[in-house]
């Protein structure tokens, strides 16, 4: 663990659920807001995430407070009460996430002034149960559906739906220069993002 994220576990927070969407580089992957592009709510390893109005987790802007969160916006950075289960992203990693600094609680959840991710738990298959709901998966059990060259989102999936998850993005991939897809186990691109990131696997 590096000196900053030792600073930082040494901080009084609050631990609380997340989804993050992935985006696969040549440099390697990186975490995202869910809400964003790949260019905007980016979570950089090894340095906190702070709250900004105007990209993080609502674009457009959801307000112009002068110190986020506001109590009367909806600016700041999501996470959820609840374990996993209650989680309803279709795209994305489940894990556990701390929360410090300002942190204004709501029913289902919070938001929070700062963030940084403590460990990565599971991953959704949205061909499985109901569109609001996709099932989710341990790490290891999940497949991940990525791009062999090039860049792209990866898609988190079943066994069972794998080889559709496969047709569906090779189907899409329309660029000039294919990217061509993968399946690749969970588990596998999991551990290169908690190293990367310099947090915990659960399963």
């Amino acid at each position: 663990m590096s000196d900053e994220m030792e600073t930082l576990t040494k901080l009084e927070y609050l631990t609380a659920w997340r989804t993050w969407r992935v985006w696969m580089s040549e440099d390697g992957p990186t975490l995202h807001s869910v809400a964003t592009s790949a260019s905007l709510g980016t979570w950089t390893s090894c340095e906190a995430m702070e709250a900004r109005c105007g990209y993080l987790e609502m674009n457009p802007p959801a307000c112009a407070c002068n110190s986020c969160p506001g109590d009367n916006t909806l600016c700041g950075i999501y996470a959820y009460k609840e374990a996993p289960k209650t989680v309803q992203h279709e795209m994305g990693m489940v894990g556990q996430v701390a929360l410090w600094g300002t942190v204004i609680e709501h029913d289902v959840g919070f938001r929070g002034q700062y963030a940084y991710p403590l460990n990565f738990t599971h991953g959704h298959c949205p061909w499985c149960g109901s569109k609001s709901k996709p099932k989710l998966l341990t790490l290891k059990e999940v497949m991940v559906v990525a791009p062999e060259t090039g860049e792209g989102w990866l898609s988190w999936v079943c066994n069972k739906h794998a080889p559709k998850a496969l047709a569906q993005s090779n189907a899409l991939d329309s660029g000039l220069e294919p990217r061509g897809w993968v399946v690749k186990p969970g588990m596998e691109v999991v551990k290169v993002i908690a190293e990367m990131y310099q947090v915990e696997i659960k399963t």
